[in-house]
């Protein structure tokens, strides 16, 4: 199924191609539903949880359908945990909840399994191609940039992979790109007409990217406010300074409620979160500990290819060229990119692959201005036909996809890789115990795996000897994977009378 979906989306960007050349309309939309399809694609070439972090977001999604406004990693905790520990937590509060709560009802309606947890992000990231085309157009006046600039969205490697939740933090970074992505997008749609209805849509995306992962997202307000203060007819209208606080307030309305309520329910762990938030700026946290503030520019080959950088170049200069681009728009997108790049670069000290991807759309523009700059050559060979540029779009396409990379990456001979799915096939088919057993003994970490496949209360430690004895007492049933390859069951458990022995064995 996964290779027939990246076949059937070669179809719809096929039509496209063909659509552009001829300069026909709807050539966008196809790439789209190309975006989608091969954003699914590979998403469900990978049948069980990526580790790090999409089953934990995953559970808590899951809980969620149940407990809506109760964010749960354990929903009934037996034994003492550290609250301020997220991987082993009961209440989560570690990411905000939006993008849970769109996987909680994907799952509500497609079932709770892995592909219906990446269903959101294929759809918002396909959204992204029709959003970076139009900032593209209302930015440049150019079809062919903005066109480029769509292409270069769709076949995105690293929002591939952030969509199928191979990619650190996963669909909490992808899903908070697409809608601070979005906010950019209505705001350059309200710049064209000063339309108070782009100002509300701009405010409400704005609040749901901060619902996902928080105040960055309050970007689009500062190029907002320098696109009226560098254009004198516009900083001396009132409705438009009315507009942006109309805007503010919605993203406000939003994102407030949800504060005020864990603040009041959940005091202890939203005091812990929201002081853990201010410490990423002040202390090297995560997996990234030893990088240095080059870190963020380093990752330009991972997110568009290194191949991309001279038409960045390019498209850098044609805001300065003799012919250059004028736009009001120009210095607020620039700055908005400026800014990000700046402040996890030189200020933050926690450095992660996708805090600066938020502002993608613009180094995807820049990139796809300089491409133009080749259309432009090739069309004084052609009398300006298009066809021309379809081999040079073919190529970019296949350079920014990876092929190789994606199907490299999932190689069935990868031990890692099987055993990964042979025990997510385990957990998948695990039904030999009534529902109410407490399970102990899981792989590492792989218990988040268990609770998410099956009812079970899962475990990935075995209980101390003293633990075992007070919850026989206390009437619970204990189950206990009896081994695997890195665990050895001690003998207090294997002399136990009151444990049920599972001869499953984990890779």
């Amino acid at each position: 199924m996964d290779k027939a979906l990246i076949l059937m989306a070669i179809v719809p960007i096929a039509v496209s191609w063909a659509f552009y050349a001829k300069k026909k309309p709807g050539a966008v939309w196809l790439f789209v539903a190309g975006a989608f399809l091969l954003r699914l694609g590979v998403a469900m070439m990978d049948p069980f949880l990526h580790d790090w972090d999409e089953k934990f977001h995953a559970l808590v999604a899951k809980n969620m359908m149940t407990y809506p406004f109760q964010p749960m990693l354990r929903v009934h905790p037996v034994l003492a945990y550290d609250y301020t520990a997220w991987c082993c937590n009961h209440i989560w509060l570690h990411k905000q909840p939006l993008f849970m709560w769109q996987m909680a009802l994907s799952m509500q309606v497609f079932g709770v399994n892995e592909i219906a947890i990446r269903i959101p992000s294929a759809l918002l990231s396909a959204a992204m191609v029709w959003w970076i085309y139009r900032i593209a157009l209302i930015w440049t006046g150019q079809s062919n940039t903005a066109y480029v600039a769509a292409l270069l969205s769709t076949f995105s490697w690293f929002q591939i992979e952030m969509v199928s939740g191979a990619m650190a933090l996963d669909h909490n970074d992808m899903v908070f790109t697409a809608y601070v992505t979005g906010s950019i997008w209505a705001f350059c749609e309200y710049s064209k007409n000063g339309s108070r209805r782009w100002a509300i849509i701009t405010g409400l995306l704005v609040g749901c990217a901060i619902l996902v992962k928080w105040l960055t997202a309050l970007l689009v307000f500062g190029g907002w406010g320098l696109w009226l203060i560098l254009q004198k007819e516009q900083r001396s209208r009132s409705k438009n300074w009315i507009d942006l606080l109309l805007a503010a307030g919605v993203a406000a309305s939003i994102a407030l409620p949800w504060q005020l309520y864990i603040m009041s329910a959940f005091p202890q762990e939203s005091a812990y979160e929201y002081g853990y938030n201010m410490q990423h700026i002040t202390e090297k946290l995560g997996a990234y500990t030893d990088v240095d503030w080059t870190f963020h520019f380093s990752q330009w080959s991972l997110q568009y290819g290194n191949l991309l950088l001279p038409f960045l170049g390019l498209g850098l200069w044609a805001f300065f060229s003799k012919n250059r681009i004028k736009s009001p728009l120009t210095i607020p997108l620039l700055a908005m990119a400026s800014v990000v790049y700046g402040f996890f670069s030189f200020v933050v000290q926690t450095k992660m692959p996708a805090f600066v991807y938020i502002v993608c759309a613009v180094p995807l523009i820049l990139c796809s201005i300089g491409v133009n700059r080749i259309f432009q050559m090739l069309d004084k060979f052609s009398l300006n036909q298009r066809r021309l540029h379809v081999p040079v779009l073919v190529f970019f396409s296949l350079y920014l996809l990876r092929p190789v990379t994606i199907f490299s990456s999932r190689d069935p001979h990868d031990p890692e890789r099987q055993a990964k799915i042979d025990n997510t096939r385990i957990f998948k088919n695990f039904n030999r115990l009534p529902e109410d057993y407490l399970v102990f003994n899981c792989k590492s970490y792989e218990d988040i795996d268990m609770r998410f496949y099956t009812p079970y209360n899962a475990h990935s430690w075995c209980p101390s000897a003293a633990d075992l004895d007070s919850l026989l007492a206390a009437g619970y049933k204990i189950a206990i994977f009896q081994a695997h390859r890195r665990k050895k069951l001690p003998d207090y458990v294997i002399d136990h009378p009151g444990v049920l022995f599972i001869p499953e064995q984990f890779k």
